[in-house]
């Protein structure tokens, strides 16, 4: 599925330039595999942490733990109230802004590619990242790409 920046240049090529053909098929092409999407994990052994995966300008924030806590009446308390979380993001360069579906915005996170590999980082992981040029061992890497 192709994302609205995209349809939106094919449809512009389409109709103003019959002749720009090849230039649209590498559009499609290359907008076929955005590097972006997919879901996002820890890059370590984690026994809690965040999973956010990202497609079509939509998210899903979802939060884990092996820690089972229970109340005095000995029911599961439910550790992350508001999760799994979900919303629209918008990327501009590496920030991706992400906006929940009440319409709150969250806190910005950062797309960087190093090694080969995809990572979403938080802010003060990106300002780490550019200050020592090293990232923190379990921030979250791409683990599976999106099926467009």
């Amino acid at each position: 599925m192709l994302t609205p920046v995209v349809r939106a240049i094919v449809m512009i090529i389409m109709q103003k330039h019959t002749r720009c053909y090849p230039l649209l098929l590498l559009t499609v092409f290359f907008a076929g595999c955005l590097p972006h999407e997919g879901t996002y994990a820890p890059g370590c052994m984690a026994y809690a942490g965040n999973k956010i995966t990202l497609g079509d300008g939509r998210f899903v924030w979802e939060k884990f733990t092996d820690a089972v806590v229970v109340d005095d009446d000995g029911n599961v308390v439910n550790q992350f109230p508001g999760f799994p979380l979900q919303g629209r993001y918008q990327i501009d360069g590496q920030v991706v802004q992400m906006s929940a579906s009440t319409g709150d915005p969250l806190d910005k996170m950062y797309l960087q590619e190093s090694g080969g590999q995809r990572y979403l980082l938080t802010e003060d992981e990106f300002a780490a990242w550019e200050q020592s040029g090293k990232r923190e061992d379990c921030a979250l890497q791409l683990i599976s790409k999106s099926e467009s």
